[in-house]
């Protein structure tokens, strides 16, 4: 679920070994701060990747994304609404 083709227009994700969340990649111009409150409307709650980096001036276009204790059938839900919310953020740019 967490490869779904229902977010594979939107984010590039790359295959999880073991773990309980994974990064993904945004789009360059998509403020992830935004994007977070937004996911949070939809039920989805993300983490901005900019607090992982050690040097100021990261990219500001990664997430982390958990799962590890989200229930395997709502996996496919939640990345839905993920990139439901995104597709809202690109709009209004």
């Amino acid at each position: 679920p967490l490869y779904s083709s229902a977010a594979s227009d939107v984010y590039k994700r790359q295959p999880v070994r073991g773990g309980g969340s994974c990064w993904v990649q945004l789009p360059d111009h998509m403020p992830v701060e935004a994007l977070a409150q937004r996911a949070a409307a939809h039920g989805v709650l993300i983490e901005p990747g900019d607090v992982f980096f050690a040097r100021p001036g990261t990219p500001g276009s990664f997430m982390r994304m958990g799962y590890q204790s989200i229930p395997a059938n709502d996996i496919g839900q939640g990345v839905k609404a993920l990139a439901d919310a995104i597709r809202e953020e690109q709009s209004e740019k």
